[in-house]
């Protein structure tokens, strides 16, 4: 019989592909913040504890994975309310709703850190220099801390094949195909990451029972700016059009780590796995390899 999944979040770029992909997996029971009528997905806001204890009780997961995040970071700076109901007290009510049996899968972030040195390890210390980093950091401490099973993903620049849902690649890619002049930074540093290679770690995360915390992204690091360009080279649009800028000129509400580089080596010892070059990535997009 297979597990019964309950997947927080699945109208979002990452919860809609987990959706996708493992519904066929496990018994998957999906919802999304928004009023729906179909039938295959509920409706719930996990900052209501009520709602959420509904939800648990009739469907009784052995599962629990959380993609439901306040992410725009620097709306976070203006509606800290807001986004700490969403990222902390949706943990909170969580761990107040599920049995001693059920497992959480909690997604993070790379804004844990604060970006002054990279190729960050699991057990680096963590100092957010944004409120959005502050509150993923408050709801992993509150999860280690509640003594229940728990498997953290710090993940970073989310992308796949989907041109629809917002975030970095989409825009990116949609802007040169329409021959858009584009401002990206140079000084924020990461290793994106590819969804459907997590994808596959989640399912053997899973299937496997691993806990703890994990990184995970590409093999190499790399500026917004050259991301977007490799972007450019691989689907041959006008390199040109991708304009170099400063985080400073941007004037963003939140401060961003400079350099917030996830080291892998954990997780491809653990999962036995190989970690890709994003240019590698970047070509599979639309080969479903």
């Amino acid at each position: 019989m297979p597990k019964k999944v309950l997947l927080l979040g699945a109208s979002g770029l990452l919860g809609a592909e987990i959706y996708l992909h493992l519904k066929d997996v496990f018994d998957l029971l999906p919802t999304i913040h928004k009023s729906t009528t179909d039938k295959k997905i509920v409706s719930l806001d996990i900052t209501k504890i009520d709602q959420f204890e509904n939800v648990i009780a009739s469907y009784n997961p052995d599962v629990v994975i959380n993609c439901a995040a306040f992410t725009n970071v620097d709306q976070a700076e203006v509606s800290k309310e807001e986004a700490h109901d969403v990222n902390v007290k949706g943990v909170e009510n969580i761990i107040r709703s599920i049995t001693k049996e059920t497992k959480i899968i909690h997604i993070s972030s790379d804004y844990v850190f604060d970006g002054e040195k990279g190729n960050y390890k699991e057990e680096d210390p963590t100092f957010p220099i944004n409120y959005y980093g502050k509150t993923k950091l408050e709801a992993e401490n509150i999860l280690i801390g509640s003594n229940k099973e728990s498997l953290i993903f710090r993940l970073n620049v989310l992308y796949t094949k989907n041109l629809l849902k917002a975030n970095f690649f989409s825009w990116v890619y949609n802007s040169l195909k329409k021959n858009t002049k584009i401002k990206v930074v140079v000084d924020q540093i990461s290793n994106p990451v590819y969804i459907p290679d997590f994808i596959k770690i989640l399912i053997d995360a899973i299937l496997l029972n691993h806990s703890g915390i994990y990184h995970f992204g590409s093999s190499d690091s790399l500026s917004r700016y050259d991301f977007a360009l490799k972007i450019s080279e691989c689907f041959s649009f006008n390199s040109n059009l991708v304009i170099p800028i400063k985080s400073k000129n941007l004037n963003q509400l939140a401060r961003r780590p400079v350099n917030s580089y996830l080291n892998c080596d954990k997780i491809k010892s653990d999962f036995n796995i190989d970690i890709f070059s994003n240019e590698y990535n970047l070509q599979r997009v639309f080969t479903n390899k």
